[in-house]
């Protein structure tokens, strides 16, 4: 299982086709571990570049899905299910700093989303979105 692309992504395709995510936390929600360790912009690309990964969102919508990076991590595409609600998306990357930052839509359609910037940490072979003001996992990725 791989991913990368999270809650966040998920949010905006799911935004972006017209669904609405959840918003309360479940009393399980999946939090970052203590020995989950901060990622550097150029470590997300080595682990990421070229790769695909399987994400999902714990928190928040439900949403799971696919995702597959470019070799410099500065696009990806992939597919989505949320409940009965399922298709394809298509991303463009940037950085801020270390945050990883993207803008996404449904594949082959006009303007793409908001720009939604995250930490990415790493605990073992799990791959955890944070949001940088809120401190909350907004999407678990593993790579395939």
């Amino acid at each position: 299982m791989r991913a990368l692309i999270t809650l966040s992504l998920a949010v905006a395709v799911c935004a972006a086709v017209g669904l609405t995510p959840m918003t309360s936390q479940a009393a399980d929600a999946v939090v970052l571990p203590k020995t989950a360790k901060l990622l550097t912009k150029a470590e997300v690309i080595a682990i990421y570049g070229g790769k695909t990964t399987e994400w999902s969102h714990p928190n928040s919508d439900k949403a799971t899905g696919t995702a597959v990076f470019d070799a410099t991590v500065s696009s990806a595409s992939g597919e989505f299910q949320n409940g009965k609600d399922k298709g394809e998306w298509e991303s463009k990357i940037t950085w801020k700093g270390d945050q990883y930052c993207w803008q996404a839509r449904p594949k082959g359609t006009g303007k793409f989303g908001k720009l939604v910037c995250n930490l990415i940490y790493q605990d073992a072979k799990t791959i955890y979105e944070v949001d940088p003001k809120s401190k909350k996992v907004v999407s678990v990725d593993l790579l395939q």
